[in-house]
C-alpha cells in the first residue's frame, strides 16, 4: 500500500494546485516512482489511498500502465484516515496476502525493498520497520535484538518505554517503509483514523515489532520543500 492521501502542506508551493503524489521528482511523479520501485522488487498488487486532489491522482493512476502490476484506490475523500487508519480502511485488500508492504509516497531512498521483504518473511515478527540513524524530532527505540521497545521526542525529552529492557536502547528514525503481517488486523477491529506509530507502540509490549536498519542507504523526505530541493541537488 502506498500512503498518498496527505494534504501536502509542507511541500507548498508545489502542492498549491497539485496533489503531493503527482509532484514530479526528477521528471517522474512521486507515486509513479514508488510504484515502479515496488514493481522491480516483485510487488504486483498495489493500493494507493487518496484524499487531497484525489480526482487528479485517480485519473493519473487510471492511465498509468506498468506491465504485471494491478493498481487499486482507497478513497479517503470523506475523511482523512491517517497512516494507521488508512490500513484499517483497506484491510480487506491487504488481508489477501500473508504479508503486505506499506510505503509513504514522499519517501525517496535506495533501500533494497526485496531484502526488506525477505528479511521479514524469515522472521516471526508482526511487523518489520525500515529505520536508519538520521536527524528527526521523534525516534523509535529498539533493544539489542532489534525489538521495538518505545519512542522518544528528541526536542522535549518525552519518552515512552513499552517493553522495559536492561540493555541500552538504540534510537533510529523511521524511514516510513515497512512490511506487516495480516495478523496485525487481529488487534484492531474498529476502522478509524489512527497513527501507525501509535498502533505499533500499543503492540510493542506483547508483539514482535522489529527493525530493519539501512544506515548506508540515502533517504529523503520529499514531502518537505527544503528536503525536496536538497534531494534534487544531491541525487543524480
Amino acid at each position: 500500500m502506498i500512503l498518498a492521501a496527505g494534504l501536502g502542506t509542507r511541500l507548498k508551493p508545489l502542492t498549491d494546485n497539485t496533489p503531493k503524489a503527482l509532484v514530479p521528482f526528477k521528471g517522474t511523479p512521486m507515486v509513479e516512482r514508488v510504484i515502479r520501485n515496488l514493481a522491480e522488487a516483485g510487488v504486483d498488487n498495489i493500493m494507493v489511498n487518496v484524499h487531497h486532489f484525489g480526482d487528479q491522482v485517480i485519473q493519473f493512476l487510471d492511465s498509468l500502465v506498468i506491465k504485471g502490476v494491478s493498481i487499486s484506490i482507497s478513497d479517503e475523500s470523506n475523511e482523512l484516515m491517517d497512516t494507521g487508519g488508512a490500513l484499517l480502511q483497506a484491510r480487506q485488500f491487504l488481508m489477501d496476502e500473508e504479508d503486505f508492504l506499506v510505503h509513504n509516497v514522499d519517501v525517496f531512498t535506495n533501500l533494497n525493498i526485496g531484502e526488506l521483504i525477505r528479511t521479514h518473511k524469515k522472521s516471526d515478527a508482526l511487523a518489520t520497520i525500515a529505520v536508519k540513524k538520521r536527524p528527526t524530532s521523534r525516534s523509535l527505540l529498539f533493544d539489542n535484538e532489534g525489538l521495538l521497545c518505545g519512542w522518544k521526542h528528541n526536542e522535549t525529552g518525552e519518552a515512552r518505554i513499552l517493553r522495559p529492557r536492561t540493555d541500552t536502547l538504540k534510537d533510529f528514525g523511521n524511514t516510513c517503509i515497512q512490511v506487516i503481517s495480516r495478523d496485525f488486523f487481529n488487534f484492531f477491529q474498529k476502522t478509524e483514523p489512527r497513527s501507525l506509530t501509535e498502533m505499533y507502540l500499543e503492540l510493542a509490549n506483547h508483539q514482535r515489532i522489529v527493525s530493519f536498519v539501512h544506515n548506508e542507504d540515502y533517504w529523503y523526505d520529499l514531502g518537505r520543500y527544503e528536503h525536496f530541493i536538497k534531494a534534487d541537488q544531491e541525487v543524480f
